[in-house]
């Protein structure tokens, strides 16, 4: 039976984007074990028999027109009905090379749904596959990525078993907005602009593209790390966060700078949706952020602003809705300068994966994060998820924004603080 419905407004700020190679998420599962294609196949055919949206493709229909740019639109609808298999590429080479590439081509139209997987063969150990899993954002969060991963890995682990289960969601979900609606502002905050990291020259040659640098804190230490977060009265989203903003104030000098956070909003719900509802249940939050030469009192600002911006002023500070005027005016020309670069730094904290070490005959030995933030996006972006107890960090930056010295260090200073810190506070 085919469905249709609009695309919601956040949705569709994603997908535009998407469609200019922005804000494009990726996940990539590093594979040891004999890995067949046709296997492979198979389950991608089984996570679109489950998941409604993974059987969507966007059409569109009328124009709708506003009084700001941009002065007309087409509105786009998910439907389901014609949608074309997930597509399957296999390769083989350097996956970071195929990872780069993937980054910079955006998804088809047409008929095709919105997510496309690659699975490239180890030029190096015959062993090892990896699998690049590429969607539109409007369909998909770290939540979401998490939930078709497992799902993958548990089909390649035991498809007979997997055959058996019950789809957890036979239409379409709603949109955002159907079961969160916005809540008005305060009426103390106003927009505030961009802050960013000062202008960098343009050091790369060639084609610009997103790279990612992996860090991560064992078992141990992602213990240490909690529970000093918790001493502090803070969050492991606002201890992250805060030792990238310590980080940049001990790079360049900066006294305050703004952040880009990505908040779940499932739980928020009225009535809450279930944890495995596959969609895209997001909303990114600026705050502004003073610091100093200290962790925990700038992750303590992190989590109180944060929280009080959900309650009170998620209007104003919402970076997925259409800009007004005072949006273009402050932020069109720094935006252009500073190489289409927004705020200093962007986060995403994913929670616990719930991926395993084991499927079968096969063994999951990494998963990389990661975010194509070379069209536009913050000068560094970070996505955390936890993974057997460990802490996995995977920060993105745009090669002609950022050197990779200056991303490196910026990333080795993070780590630093997360671990010193933590060591201390625990002790």
């Amino acid at each position: 039976m085919s469905e249709s419905r609009k695309v919601g407004e956040q949705e569709r700020m994603l997908h535009y984007m998407c469609a200019t190679c922005g804000m494009m998420p990726l996940q990539v599962l590093h594979i040891r074990g004999a890995l067949d294609a046709a296997l492979v196949a198979r389950g991608l055919d089984w996570l679109q028999r489950q998941h409604p949206v993974l059987r969507a493709h966007i059409r569109y229909s009328g124009l709708v027109f506003r009084r700001l740019p941009p002065f007309v639109y087409r509105q786009p609808h998910f439907d389901t009905a014609g949608t074309t298999p997930i597509p399957l590429r296999l390769v083989e080479g350097p996956w970071e090379e195929v990872l780069a590439q993937e980054m910079r081509k955006p998804l088809r139209h047409g008929r095709n749904p919105r997510l496309r997987v690659t699975l490239v063969r180890d030029e190096k150990d015959a062993e090892l596959n990896h699998v690049i899993l590429c969607a539109d954002h409007a369909t998909l969060d770290a939540q979401s990525a998490h939930l078709i991963s497992r799902q993958l890995l548990e089909y390649l682990g035991d498809p007979a078993a997997m055959e058996t289960r019950v789809p957890p969601q036979t239409h379409l979900p709603p949109p955002l907005e159907a079961g969160m609606p916005r809540k008005p502002s305060s009426g103390t905050k106003r927009y505030e602009p961009a802050l960013r990291l000062p202008r960098q020259r343009t050091l790369h040659r060639g084609r610009p593209g997103t790279r990612v640098l992996s860090r991560g804190l064992d078992a141990a230490a992602t213990d240490a790390l909690k529970a000093a977060a918790k001493a502090n009265r803070t969050t492991l989203h606002g201890v992250i966060t805060a030792a990238f903003l310590l980080a940049m104030h001990q790079r360049y000098g900066v006294a305050q700078m703004s952040c880009l956070s990505s908040v779940d909003l499932r739980r928020l719900c009225k009535p809450p949706l279930p944890a495995e509802t596959y969609g895209c249940y997001i909303d990114v939050l600026r705050t502004r952020h003073v610091l100093g030469p200290e962790l925990w009192p700038i992750a303590r600002d992190v989590a109180f602003k944060l929280i009080s911006t959900i309650a009170k002023d998620q209007e104003v500070a919402s970076f997925l809705k259409l800009p007004e005027w005072e949006v273009y005016a402050a932020e069109t020309w720094p935006t252009l300068t500073h190489h289409r670069r927004l705020d200093g730094l962007g986060v995403t904290t994913a929670g616990d994966s719930g991926l395993k070490a084991n499927y079968g005959n096969h063994t999951l030995e990494g998963v990389t994060m990661a975010m194509s933030v070379d069209f536009i996006g913050p000068s560094l972006l970070v996505l955390a998820a936890e993974r057997l107890g460990a802490l996995d960090l995977s920060i993105c930056y745009a090669t002609d924004a950022l050197p990779a010295a200056d991303a490196i260090a910026l990333a080795d200073l993070a780590l630093a603080s997360l671990t010193e810190d933590a060591r201390i506070s625990s002790l």
